[in-house]
């Protein structure tokens, strides 16, 4: 397995200028980004791919001093300011070869849940928690009668005619598994769409995607998971992790 890490964003919402980017956010002694790197070691994951755009220098400075042992590629998107995260996963899906695990840079999770969800889930799936229905920023994801998803929500509100519909998955909270077989399918998908995906955010081609590709939920129970873009964000997910620090120790 290879993982896609997508850091390429400015975090404009969180506002840290503190900070070279929100993926040091700290929490206890490490960060997002350390987190990440050490639950993927843990998995043995055998190449990382890192798609870099704000402040990349100081992002791989980062990354080299934590001396993991680990095979990382740095990716340069240039043009991160002008384009959704999809470009960015398409950078480094080029790259990848085998089955492959995409990480949104800005998301904590208990990392045994990203362990189970790795090692247990069916391929080609996305981690879903329990969200609300009505709760128009998040990416809500429809289930066809079949169990298999039928579209990501993102940006707005369901329509009637989609609640009615389809079933309700929950979000996806940003951490995806491909086949290795759905890699190059996924890029071209992208390539033959390209004016149209280049600004968008994922969720958009992978609905699209799911018309053709059997794509799976994979139900995560347990509290803890945050997707952070404000400075709101960071406050619950540091509270969640200081009041349940178990929960959160690294593997």
């Amino acid at each position: 397995m290879e993982a896609v890490i997508l850091l390429a964003g400015y975090g404009s919402r969180l506002d840290r200028q503190d900070l070279p980017h929100k993926a040091l956010l700290p929490f206890g002694e490490e960060t997002l980004l350390s987190r990440h790197l050490k639950c993927l070691q843990a998995l043995g994951i055998r190449k990382i791919h890192l798609v870099l755009g704000h402040n990349a220098s100081a992002l791989q400075a980062y990354v080299q001093d934590l001396n993991l042992d680990l095979s990382i590629h740095f990716i340069d998107n240039p043009v991160y300011r002008t384009t959704g995260n999809t470009l960015s996963m398409v950078m480094g899906l080029k790259h990848c070869q085998d089955e492959t695990l995409i990480l949104d840079g800005d998301v904590l999770y208990p990392p045994q849940a990203l362990l189970d969800y790795v090692q247990k889930a069916p391929r080609s799936s996305f981690a879903l928690i329990p969200a609300d229905i009505d709760n128009a920023e998040c990416a809500k994801v429809l289930l066809n009668p079949s169990g298999t998803i039928h579209a990501f929500i993102t940006k707005r509100e369901l329509t009637n005619e989609e609640k009615s519909g389809f079933g309700f998955g929950g979000e996806a909270i940003g951490f995806f598994v491909l086949r290795q077989e759905d890699v190059p399918q996924f890029v071209a998908l992208y390539e033959n769409n390209e004016p149209t995906y280049r600004p968008v955010l994922w969720e958009i081609p992978f609905t699209d995607f799911a018309c053709n590709t059997p794509l799976h939920p994979w139900h995560i129970t347990q509290n803890g998971c945050f997707e952070i873009d404000t400075q709101e964000d960071y406050f619950a997910a540091l509270n969640h992790f200081q009041s349940h620090p178990d929960l959160y120790q690294l593997p």
